[in-house]
């Protein structure tokens, strides 16, 4: 059975009354009042509305107006009840007058009208309470003008049409660049927002298309909110009213969007240009004069001529400037752009707030000075020349000026100064500054306001984040899981290793660097100082080339290049997933977390351009500088931000650059014939798939999916990281929410050399960036910042348990210690003196039962062990209960690790089930994800001698969690027999 129309499924057709009626309400619906009755009754979206209303009024034979139907004496109301006839013919229902049926009755009519006022609550902006206190909404002053509307009526105003565009429309929709058409001075021109405003920062382009649509969407939001109010509609609209010139301009825009959809071009261009003349000339006559002189005699420019804007295109462009050039004499509100800017103010559930509503602000200022920009490009005509315009200035103002000097044409930048004093800065009483003021006061109250907490700490070091809820043993684990994957990813997948030893060694102490070297291309590697113990151009070829199995993946004979395009894809997907893995370990163990076009960012070499180079070697420790920020392209200041990686991470890094990077950047060359490779850490893949902000996100999403089973945003990490900082580390290296916060302790510590840098006549800041500078100091940097940075680092580094930080921590006596740190001895005394005061039996029989008792040297054992005597070597027969001996201290006290050596499968899959039966965490070793927060961790002895297992060992004494270590079955002596492990 095929499923009814969609209008079918409101509206039925009462051929003995002409009339469509509701199937719900059982009420006839005027044609024209379809839209608003699905809208207010059944809270249907607009669109879905708009498209039934069509449909029902294309029904033959219905009556569109109550003079054309014949209505029962009495009945005045537009909608008239459709009785539906009873099915037992008794007549309509009786309602009961007394008795509990009638309480009942009266239960439900109770019931219904409180469902009504908490609905229109919900859905129509009602009038607050005079001594309900909002700052927001008295200055803004939406309450007031859109109260009595339907909030889903608002929002589905602005709502983009379901219809796709097709693709002339997305050709016209590409945003033309401006900026390559224009100088400096008319940037700087259209970035003022007061009448006389000196500026250094220019104007400045979006950074990517994405960026593009998400700023234009609020202008398009408008202009959605005003096509579908101005034509007819069945719902209560803010009432708000063009000028003349506006409505011109608005009529223009709907007769050429009518022509753009009908495809008819062939009108003439003549009509558009008078048309937009008729306006001009109401808006700025003086401007108007100079651009029927300019058009009279138009400069010679040079270079190709730009793209020319559609009719569509201007006309739009016309009614946002008519728009924008609207002097305000009396209310805010008389100003149709100030009502369209309240509705997108409106929210499902209430307003948008300080923290929303002034970004909203920022992308519609600053597309509306991209738009004068444009305007004045348009009405200045081809690029004019102004060479001679500093020698007609030489002449002398005592006598006249002749006719053609008079009427000089005027250029863009004038054109836009004037449009700039007229309506787009603070005095003019236009718009534009209502826009202005209300974003100052909107960050004003946002800055002194505090947000909404998330962060909440439970059992010392358990992190509750919104729903995010996990341990700091677990977040380390997650760290170094993800270091060691990357690390097999890296030394196997990468360099056909099977193991780091077969990888040559990083010599971190000989390695030199030079950032004051801007030579293009140049590194690190390069430096002449650097000995390294191979070369890295030919080490990873000459590798594939010695082993016959390797070198058959990479060959196909026959082929042009000679190499299998296949199998270099396949090892290309290889690298991209180091990749990914390693922006991830980067972004969580270089201390602050940066935001992701700041990593982005990063270069391995300098560029062409010079300095942009941001990978470095420090004191044996590699450090990635950013210099592009979240602010950039608003201050233009740059800040230098030094994060220092830890030791095992760094040797990813340079391993990567060293044996790696060659031999891939050879086969792009190779196989994709680029003629160019770039510089990014993060380049685009082969595949032409770019890296963007959404892609770290995913990445770090899947990498705390894997090892959390819970999905992080970058934005929820920075915070988390934030939080655990200043909760773990000391205060002059915590994490600041803000990078431009004082540190106070650091401040005080520094207090000696402060006093010297005042004796020299000078702050300390200046000290750092002029006087007594390092041979080898960084353009930029200042020492002593470069230092707090790396403490910063290195103190995060220690809590995340690596070596290299804990290693530092121990050779630095002078050094304090962290929060964490302390913290975690006072826990470990904590721990082990309850554990000496332990009543063994008691806790015996809380664990298995009341039944249970100690068997041999059991309590001997036990008491030894708690007394943390070492070593205790208890010799007892199968099935005398040894594994009891580290179950019991584990089950009473879980706050530590228990690490267990078992050298038979069969005892190392029963040991871990009875751990679990009993409640204790016990995991069985994996390099890939280290249970830093188990408190049984079962491991083989080949894997408790290796590389990693020492590493993990190192980092729970590091945390001071590792409690005890138990060789079980230690009589058995290894032999190359497989037989032994039955």
């Amino acid at each position: 059975m095929s499923k009814p129309s969609i209008e079918c499924q409101y509206f039925e057709h009462v051929p003995e009354h002409s009339v469509a009626a509701c199937r719900e309400c059982r009420y006839a619906v005027w044609p024209d009042q379809i839209e608003g009755h699905l809208q207010k009754q059944h809270k249907v979206s607009y669109k879905e509305a708009e498209a039934v209303g069509q449909q029902v009024r294309s029904w033959a034979g219905l009556v569109q107006y109550p003079s054309e139907l014949e209505v029962p004496t009495g009945a005045p109301k537009p909608y008239f009840e459709v009785q539906a006839p009873s099915q037992d013919g008794e007549g309509p229902e009786i309602v009961p007058v007394d008795g509990a049926a009638a309480w009942a009755r009266v239960g439900e009519q109770m019931a219904k009208a409180w469902t009504d006022i908490e609905k229109r609550a919900q859905t129509t902006i009602q009038e607050g309470e005079r001594d309900e206190v909002n700052p927001w909404l008295e200055r803004t002053q939406w309450l007031p003008y859109l109260v009595g509307i339907e909030r889903p009526d608002l929002l589905a105003c602005i709502e983009e049409p379901v219809a796709e565009p097709d693709a002339r429309q997305e050709q016209q929709a590409e945003p033309a660049s401006i900026i390559d058409r224009i100088g400096v001075f008319i940037r700087l021109e259209a970035i003022r927002t007061e009448m006389h405003q000196t500026r250094f920062q220019p104007l400045q382009p979006y950074m990517d298309k994405d960026a593009i649509v998400k700023h234009t969407r609020p202008w398009q939001q408008m202009l959605m909110f005003f096509a579908r109010t101005q034509k007819e509609h069945g719902w209560k609209s803010p009432k708000y009213r063009f000028t003349r010139r506006q409505r011109e301009a608005w009529e223009v825009l709907i007769e050429q969007a009518k022509r753009s959809i009908e495809g008819d071009e062939e009108d003439e261009a003549e009509d558009m240009d008078e048309e937009r003349e008729e306006l001009d000339e109401e808006m700025m006559d003086d401007i108007d004069e100079a651009i029927e002189v300019a058009e009279e005699e138009p400069g010679q420019g040079e270079g190709p001529e730009p793209k020319k804007l559609s009719k569509i295109q201007k006309a739009c462009l016309e009614f946002c400037i008519a728009l924008l050039n609207h002097r305000i004499t009396r209310r805010e509100y008389d100003s149709p752009l100030v009502c369209a800017l309240a509705v997108l103010g409106v929210k499902k559930d209430g307003w948008k707030g300080p923290e929303q509503y002034p970004p909203i602000l920022s992308a519609v200022i600053k597309i509306a000075r991209f738009m004068v920009v444009q305007k004045g490009l348009e009405m200045s005509g081809p690029e004019e020349d102004s060479g001679d315009e500093t020698d007609n200035n030489l002449d002398d103002s005592a006598y006249e000026s002749g006719p053609s000097q008079r009427r000089r044409p005027k250029g863009c930048l004038q054109l836009v100064q004037k449009m700039m004093d007229r309506f787009m800065v603070r005095g003019s009483h236009s718009p534009m500054q209502w826009m202005l003021d209300l974003r100052t006061y909107g960050l004003k109250i946002h800055y002194n306001t505090t947000t909404r907490g998330h962060v909440e700490w439970t059992n010392g070091d358990e992190l509750l984040y919104k729903e995010l809820h996990f341990s700091m043993a677990q977040f380390r684990g997650m760290v170094h899981g993800l270091a060691s994957e990357s690390r097999r990813l890296l030394t196997e997948e990468l360099m056909f290793s099977s193991k780091a030893a077969l990888v040559p060694a990083v010599p971190w102490e000989s390695i030199r660097d030079n950032p004051t070297d801007e030579r293009p291309g140049w590194n690190f590697l390069k430096d002449h100082r650097t000995s390294m113990p191979v070369n890295g151009e030919r080490w990873l070829f000459e590798r594939v080339g010695e082993s016959a199995s390797i070198r058959s993946r990479f060959m196909k004979p026959g082929t042009q290049s000679g190499v299998d395009r296949q199998a270099v894809e396949r090892y290309m997907d290889r690298v991209v997933e180091f990749r990914e893995k390693l922006a991830v370990l980067m972004h969580m163990t270089g201390g602050q977390p940066a935001r992701g076009p700041e990593l982005l960012s990063v270069r391995h070499s300098n560029t062409v351009q010079g300095g942009h180079r941001n990978i470095f070697i420090e004191d044996g420790m590699v450090v990635f500088v950013t210099r592009y920020h979240k602010g950039y392209k608003v201050s233009g200041d740059v800040k230098i931000i030094h994060r220092y990686l830890p030791r095992e991470v760094g040797e990813l890094v340079v391993w990567y650059m060293w044996l790696v990077l060659p031999f891939q950047q050879r086969l792009e060359a190779l196989v994709w014939e680029k003629e160019a490779v770039s510089s990014h850490m993060w380049p685009a893949d082969p595949s032409g798939r770019k890296w963007t902000t959404d892609r770290l996100r995913e990445a770090l999403k899947r990498e705390s999916r894997i090892a959390m089973g819970q999905e992080w945003t970058f934005a929820g990490y920075r915070e988390m990281a934030i939080g655990i900082s200043r909760r773990f580390l000391r205060g002059s290296t915590a994490f600041q929410a803000d990078e431009g916060e004082e540190n106070k302790e650091w401040a005080e510590e520094q207090a000696g050399d402060s006093i010297a840098d005042e004796q020299a006549g000078h702050t300390s800041h200046v000290a750092g960036l002029v006087y007594a500078r390092g041979i080898m100091e960084q353009s930029g940097a200042v020492a002593d910042r470069r230092q707090q940075f790396r403490a910063s680092s290195t103190d995060w580094h220690r809590f995340l348990g690596f070596q290299a930080g804990v290693d530092d921590q121990r050779r630095s006596s002078k050094r304090k210690r962290a929060p964490f740190e302390s913290e975690a001895d006072e826990a470990r005394v904590d721990r082990w003196q309850r554990l000496r005061k332990m009543d063994a039996r008691a806790q015996l029989k809380r664990m298995i039962g009341e039944e249970a008792k100690f068997r041999g040297v059991q309590e001997a054992a036990i008491k030894a062990i708690t007394a943390g005597e070492s070593p205790v070597v208890a010799v007892m027969p199968t099935g005398a209960g040894k594994s009891l001996l580290f179950m019991l201290p584990a089950w009473a006290e879980q706050g530590g690790t228990t690490v267990v050596v078992v050298p038979l499968i069969a005892l190392r899959g029963d040991m871990a089930q009875r751990c679990k039966k009993l409640g204790i965490s016990c995991v069985e070793w994996q390099s890939r994800r280290p249970p830093d927060a188990a408190a049984v961790v079962l491991v083989t002895p080949e894997s408790a001698v290796g590389e990693e297992f020492a590493t993990f060992l190192n980092r729970l004494r590091a945390m001071r969690q590792l409690d005890r270590i138990i060789i079980d079955e230690c009589h058995i002596v290894l032999n190359r027999q497989y037989t032994f492990r039955k």
